[in-house]
């Protein structure tokens, strides 16, 4: 669950938001509306991290990971457009190829009675 208390940005004396509060529960299907300029990336950032509000408070729970992609992205030569929308999902492609390693070892292994290989099944379930 996130959850959002008392927001208040201000951008120098002009007021964004004021005493907003909300919260958004896990199975929570959610759309952020509104037109140009109403603070829409704004609250993204703040529930993202990349921005402070003026005061309230935000709380995320650990396990959760909140994902920003800017309006304007910033692009290196280096890298193409797909790459770089890749590049979101790094974490999920490190945990495949670390189930992918696991199975690999389960499947090489007879040892199916030893301590070590118990523990490689714990890890897996």
């Amino acid at each position: 669950m996130i959850s959002v208390e008392n927001l208040k940005v201000e951008f120098g004396v002009t007021p964004l938001f004021d005493d907003v509060s909300f919260v958004i529960n896990k199975k929570d299907r959610i759309a952020l509306v509104g037109k140009n300029g109403a603070g829409k990336s704004t609250m993204l950032k703040i529930l993202a991290g990349l921005q402070r509000p003026t005061s309230g408070v935000v709380a995320v729970p650990r396990e959760v990971t909140i994902g920003y992609l800017p309006q304007v992205m910033v692009l290196s030569d280096e890298c193409t457009v797909m790459e770089e929308a890749e590049k979101a999902f790094e974490h999920i492609a490190e945990m495949q190829a670390a189930l992918e390693r696991m199975n690999q070892e389960l499947a090489d292994r007879n040892d199916y009675e030893s301590e070590s290989y118990h523990a490689l099944i714990e890890r897996f379930t």
